[in-house]
């Protein structure tokens, strides 16, 4: 099956790669490394770290806060939006910020060479089978951390588990968020033996709290106004979106308006639809701020998770339409009430576990949604009880990091002492 894969990836895969390059600069970028064509060397042995985009170089992050390795550390992203997040966030703690290879021999070889991995960290959940192999034949151990698997992807891979049985044995340990996610490997294949639960690490995300609110409170100007956040919003979910935003502005004179679509090609139509409401809105690159503006589109990439903290309402999106939703983790650990609509089922156990301790509230569709918005707006000891329950859960489910880097640390002196 290997075989198989090796030659559909190497013949159609990269011709695919290559005719997507020339429409699409997020392929395009980093093209020379992620073929194989690194520019340096390492002569000892590195940790490297790979994380896809800007939420797993978010949990990279925290990781590389807490490991005690005496390794130079390479981190590796996917995407340009990842590279620009870790290298502004995390160049003084790694040694080389550069992207992942393709799943071709050669690239994946070339990266070895460069890098000289002691073990390969994958943050959360990608699984290339080339690459797999190729370390285990290497001897190179390789882990998943912070693993999960949603039930969408669980179906597919399902499906195919014949394949990934052969693919996720070449992996020292597997740790996942969740019993679920657990259980979903083994069903897919991985030895019951290297999956461990390890809890969440996004619940661990350190915050310069004090700073960090007065830093965005003061670039929005947001002390007196009330201020409601839709996240990560999807093309099908920013017209009613925008409705509940203009007809809660009728109701509250000073509600003003963060929106931050998940993909920034849409931020042209996000202000084109304000526009035709009448609501004025700025953008965040351009230093728009609440003292011109009642609504802000943020536009930047790698803000979002600090951008909650000027916020007194988040709505966690992409749960208004068929996306599944996204993580709401990033918004209670500020203590911030988390509204969601109905569609969450890439996230079913965090909502689950967040609805349970009153930290979150699953709304059925957007007037729902509205008339939330402006109870929690009417009422401030409802609002005050949120916060503290979020502050509680956040307590209760920390040290997933903690739990990551010793195992991982313990696994590495077994093997020095073993060798």
């Amino acid at each position: 099956m290997l075989k198989v894969y090796n030659f559909l990836y190497g013949v159609f895969g990269t011709a695919i790669i290559n005719i997507l390059g020339m429409f699409s600069k997020k392929i395009e970028a980093g093209k020379i490394e992620k073929f194989g064509g690194y520019g340096f060397k390492f002569l000892n042995r590195t940790i490297w770290i790979h994380a896809v985009s800007v939420g797993e170089v978010m949990l990279a992050g925290t990781l590389i806060e807490k490991m005690h390795f005496k390794n130079d550390i390479v981190l590796t992203t996917s995407t340009p939006q990842g590279q620009e997040l870790a290298k502004n966030r995390l160049s003084d703690k790694c040694k080389v910020i550069t992207y992942f290879p393709y799943d071709t021999t050669k690239a994946v070889k070339n990266a070895v060479k460069a890098i000289n991995p002691e073990m390969v960290i994958i943050v959360e959940t990608e699984i290339w089978p080339n690459f797999a192999h190729i370390m285990k034949e290497l001897a190179i151990p390789l882990f998943i951390i912070n693993g999960r698997i949603s039930e969408r992807t669980f179906k597919s891979y399902k499906k195919l588990s014949f394949f990934f049985k052969e693919v996720l044995k070449n992996y020292s340990a597997i740790l996942t968020q969740t019993n679920e996610d657990a259980k979903r490997f083994i069903e897919i294949g991985a030895p019951e033996n290297k999956v461990v639960v390890s809890g969440n690490i996004k619940f661990d995300i350190t915050k310069p709290e004090d700073y960090i609110k007065h830093k965005y409170k003061l670039l929005f100007k947001t002390f007196k106004e009330k201020v409601i956040i839709f996240a990560s919003t999807h093309p099908d979910e920013n017209k009613s979106l925008t409705d509940v935003y203009a007809a809660l502005k009728d109701e509250f004179e000073n509600l003003k308006l963060i929106i931050a679509p998940r993909h920034l090609e849409n931020v042209d139509n996000i202000e084109k639809m304000l526009s035709e409401k009448g609501i004025l809105s700025g953008k965040r690159s351009e230093e728009a701020s609440f003292d011109k503006y009642d609504a802000v589109i943020l536009d930047t990439t790698g803000e979002l998770a600090n951008v909650y903290s000027a916020c007194d309402i988040c709505v966690i999106c992409g749960s208004f339409d068929k996306t599944g939703g996204h993580n709401p983790l990033e918004a209670t650990i500020w203590g911030k009430p988390v509204i969601s609509g109905p569609n969450i089922k890439n996230f079913n156990y965090i909502y689950k576990n967040l609805t349970e301790q009153g930290c979150a509230i699953i709304v059925k569709n957007t007037d729902e949604l509205k008339n939330k918005i402006a109870e929690l707006l009417e009422d401030e000891k409802y609002m005050q009880r949120i916060s503290a329950n979020c502050t509680n859960a956040v307590e209760k489910n920390s040290g997933a990091t903690e739990f990551t880097v010793n195992y991982l640390e313990k696994f590495n002196r077994e093997q020095y002492e073993n060798n």
